[in-house]
């Protein structure tokens, strides 16, 4: 309500609370008239303390019980509070004592909404709708009752009737461009906001979504140009910069990508995330020292962002600073232990970096945690080998077959080894079936074990001769 208000009403109200919170505290009351009242309890509601407003509706309501109005405004906060026994039992009380029929079908309808009984919410709506003169709120809410039982198509005719009435409705077109997305429609989508902003050409929502949506059509160049008019519009739109930025990504224009991401802490304030955001596509062009300034400034501003914490491991492992490589990529698994490509490439890092003990650890605790990767079984296995444990490797590459039957690679592998133990009829067996797998990973092959070229055996069935 408050952003209806004129400048001179809004400073009254403030003045009010303000007056309201001083007697409370000092335990003190006065009388307050049916709309003042009324105005304390929605400034405590809409500025999201329910609980509160609630409290002062029973204030008011001491002073003045036989407002109806205040009977309906204390089922509508104490629904919102999920008190719905309360809210229904209020309502009930005043049936046949309300004559205002509006607000009487709107406070049924958000409890039967409340409680998940959406056509019976739809049907008070609708009611309610031939008691207002100002439907567009009603057609929103319908149009959300809709939404939430998955009738898009309905959804999407009340919300156009809304936003005909009110187009300055933001979750409106929201909503719209969501139901479009959902109906998986955005030809038509496109269709209505292009209508809609030649009515409407400085809604900044309305070209956003545009952007969005001709973005997912793959006319990335026709969405940059609805983002710049968004922030054209409103150049603190932070979501629009963001949605710009990703794009720009996408069309591998890293530089501009970048910057676009640092306009944003200029309108919207330095996150983490635009920092990380930033020094990724600093990494696309390859310049590393600028990539590191601004991961080093996500994790300051997040210390919770993993994704910084293992981007810039990547950095340091590349560099090899295994010191440094290992305590962040332990910083991002800590922060996130069920992803599995962060403790992969843990594994790989500390055995890089000389910690083979950690790195065999590592690599147990994912297959016991049911990662069946084939690459991490050859890593596994190369491991051992390198660790003189050859029995240990085959095994672990037996059970990576049982496991991952249709695994070329494995095969590969697998048959490389037993050539270089000279277990040579059972390594022609893996290597006939890998090549029957996969022919084209010979090249695999020999490149994993060069010495096997001058192998006579290999060379016949590689067709080397």
């Amino acid at each position: 309500m408050f952003e209806d208000e004129n400048e001179d009403d809004f400073f009254n109200l403030l003045d009010l609370i303000d007056e309201f919170k001083r007697m409370e505290a000092a335990g003190q009351s006065r009388f307050y008239d049916l709309e003042e009242f009324e105005a304390i309890s929605d400034y405590f509601y809409e500025t999201g303390k329910s609980q509160k407003a609630l409290e002062v509706l029973e204030m008011a309501i001491d002073q003045h019980p036989y407002a109806s109005s205040l009977q309906l405004k204390k089922v509508q906060y104490l629904t919102s509070l999920d008190k719905t026994r309360e809210a229904s039992k209020v309502l009930k009380e005043l049936e046949g004592q309300v004559h205002d029929y509006y607000e009487m079908h709107m406070a049924r309808a958000g409890l039967y909404s409340k409680t998940g009984n959406h056509q019976k919410a739809i049907e008070q709506y609708r009611q309610a709708l031939a008691h207002t003169e100002f439907p567009e709120d009603v057609y929103h809410l319908l149009a959300l009752e809709y939404q939430l039982i998955g009738a898009y198509d309905k959804a999407l005719r009340y919300l156009k009737m809304s936003l005909a009435l009110y187009p300055e409705d933001e979750i409106a077109l929201y909503n719209l461009a969501l139901c479009y997305d959902l109906l998986e429609r955005p030809e038509q989508g496109i269709e209505y906001l292009e209508s809609f902003i030649d009515e409407n050409p400085y809604s900044e929502i309305a070209w956003y979504h545009l952007g969005l949506m001709q973005s997912k059509m793959g006319d990335n160049l026709q969405a940059l140009r609805s983002l710049d008019y968004a922030i054209l519009i409103d150049d603190y739109f932070s979501a629009a910069y963001y949605e710009k930025a990703r794009i720009l990504e996408q069309e591998f224009r890293y530089q501009e990508a970048a910057e676009t991401y640092q306009a944003t802490f200029e309108y919207d304030g330095a996150s983490g995330y635009g920092y990380y955001k930033t020094g990724l596509c600093y990494l696309r062009l390859g310049k590393n020292q600028q990539a590191e300034k601004y991961l080093n400034k996500a994790i300051q501003e997040d210390a919770e962002l993993e994704e910084a914490y293992y981007e810039l491991a990547l950095l340091k492992d590349e560099q090899k600073q295994w010191a440094e490589s290992l305590y962040l990529i332990n910083k991002a698994v800590e922060l996130d232990p069920e992803n599995w490509e962060y403790r992969h490439s843990s594994a790989m890092m500390h055995r890089r970096a000389g910690k083979l003990d950690e790195a065999v650890l590592i690599y147990t605790k994912l297959i016991e945690d049911e990662y069946y990767n084939a690459s991490t079984f050859t890593e596994y296995a190369q491991l051992l080998f390198d660790m003189c444990e050859f029995k240990q490797g085959m095994d672990v590459l037996y059970q990576a077959l049982e496991l991952i039957p249709d695994s070329s690679q494995l095969r590969y592998q697998l048959a490389g080894y037993l050539y270089t133990i000279e277990e040579q009829d059972e390594a022609e067996i893996y290597l006939q079936k890998a090549m029957a797998l996969d022919p084209g990973g010979k090249s695999f092959f020999l490149a994993l074990f060069p010495w096997l070229k001058k192998n006579p055996s290999v060379r016949l069935l590689l067709g080397l001769d």
